[in-house]
């Protein structure tokens, strides 16, 4: 009788198994090799399965590369075992193919998704990532293992607001017998100036990148950006990169200059450790918290609660939906929502009214309590109507990719009384 493994439909090029591995279906695609979805029946849990292409590719120098990345993460088996590093389970080569095997996270992202103007973290979210990021660093570096590759797509993000630093595949190994990966230092916009100029590097080199990409989540821009790699590498090694008050000017001075500090050119000068930045982060934090929970919030709170929208929804996950937030307001005329953009967000009218407009024409109004944006749900999708403050009117902006690091209770209340507000709308139209 065929497993229930065995009875799901494949894409034609994911194999049947890999190692002792069935597989389930590939997940990834990345510059060396295919990601895999499996269950380990052993342990109950699903396992992601990284194969390399080292025998498939045609450049000898690329396939060389592959080999040793593959070697050096297979020597990290079991060697990590911190909450916040994706644990390497088990590694092997079969018929050529050689694969890892890590954790699988169901719905996790990586920090990219946060890197965009439009689309940034909260910042007291933003400092207990990098807090993790610290204590994890801290716990690797003291192993002796040095990651060389941190950077937003190499940080993972769970539905849980928990984090995951991942790939290993260059990371320098104290009394390791694997050769180290000459000619790949990380990827260039977050690395080091000591590692750009090939130097010997310490774990003062992974927390200048670790500042680099603290930059980028507060500012929506990486610290330095040239039009070719020559200009990229001098600016590292040579230039400041723009104060984050330049960007904005809502952000404490006790961060910008914990940022200022980890990003220091000579390591010497640097935060010394990743504890040492975590106890920075812990005071900023602190600070941060005291200020979200300030009065301006808790006004916001008891605004929301008397919204209809909100009257399903308990006091936790109201909070939660402030989280994922920002409150707007707008000036009689002024366009909230453009026809034909693409916006990942979600709108409820807190007070005041707008106009809905379409092809130039008027749709009709919506006032206080009301909800528009349902084009979110359709990742992509372009903005179907034109919507318009009709006077003065408060929106409550709320991100859909934000709303997915919210408790899945509150995700669910979200999106049955949003979808039930546009129902009972369209009904209305009809």
């Amino acid at each position: 009788m065929a497993s229930p493994a065995a009875e799901i439909k494949r894409q034609n090029d994911v194999p049947a198994k890999i190692g002792k591995y069935v597989i389930i279906n590939k997940i990834g695609k990345g510059s060396t090799g295919d990601v895999y979805l499996s269950h380990d029946p052993y342990y109950r849990r699903d396992v992601a399965i990284k194969v390399y292409n080292i025998e498939e590719d045609a450049d000898a120098d690329r396939a060389k590369v592959s080999r040793k990345m593959f070697f050096n993460e297979a020597h990290m088996v079991g060697m990590l075992q911190h909450p916040n590093i994706m644990p390497i389970y088990d590694a092997g080569e079969e018929d050529g193919k050689y694969y890892v095997v890590t954790e699988h996270i169901q719905g996790a992202r990586t920090l990219a998704a946060y890197c965009r103007p439009d689309n940034l973290l909260r910042v007291d979210d933003v400092v207990e990532i990098i807090y993790k990021c610290a204590k994890a660093l801290h716990y690797a570096h003291g192993r002796g293992v040095i990651h060389r590759d941190i950077k937003p797509s190499n940080v993972m993000l769970t539905i849980d607001n928990d984090v995951r630093i991942i790939d290993f595949g260059i990371a320098i190994v104290n009394d390791s017998e694997v050769s180290r990966i000459e000619g790949i230092a990380g990827s260039p916009s977050y690395m080091s100036p000591e590692q750009v100029q090939s130097e010997e590097l310490t774990n003062r080199s992974d927390l200048y990148s670790l500042g680099a990409v603290m930059y980028e989540l507060l500012t929506g821009f990486r610290p330095f950006r040239a039009d070719n790699l020559s200009k990229l590498l001098h600016q590292i090694v040579y230039a400041t990169p723009p104060p984050i008050h330049t960007y904005r000017d809502d952000l404490p001075e006790e961060l910008e200059n914990v940022v200022a500090t980890t990003m220091l050119k000579d390591p010497d000068k640097r935060i010394a450790s990743g504890a040492s930045l975590a106890a920075e982060l812990t005071r900023v934090y602190k600070d941060l918290r005291a200020k979200y929970d300030s009065l301006d919030n808790q006004e916001h709170f008891d605004v929301l609660r008397k919204l209809t929208f909100f009257h399903e929804f308990s006091h936790a996950e109201i909070w939660e939906v402030l989280r994922a937030s920002d409150w707007h307001e707008y000036k009689d005329g002024e366009d909230i929502v453009r026809e034909g953009e693409i916006d990942d967000r979600f709108y409820i009218i807190v007070t005041g009214s707008v106009r809905v407009q379409a092809n130039g024409k008027n749709l009709g109004t919506l006032s206080n309590g009301d909800c528009f944006g349902e084009t979110s749900y359709v990742r992509g999708a372009k903005r179907q109507a034109s919507i318009q403050a009709d006077g003065a009117v408060t929106i409550l902006r709320v991100s859909s990719t934000l709303m997915e690091q919210v408790s899945s209770s509150c995700q669910l209340r979200f999106n049955k009384v949003f979808l039930r507000s546009l129902i009972k709308r369209l009904q209305g139209a009809t």
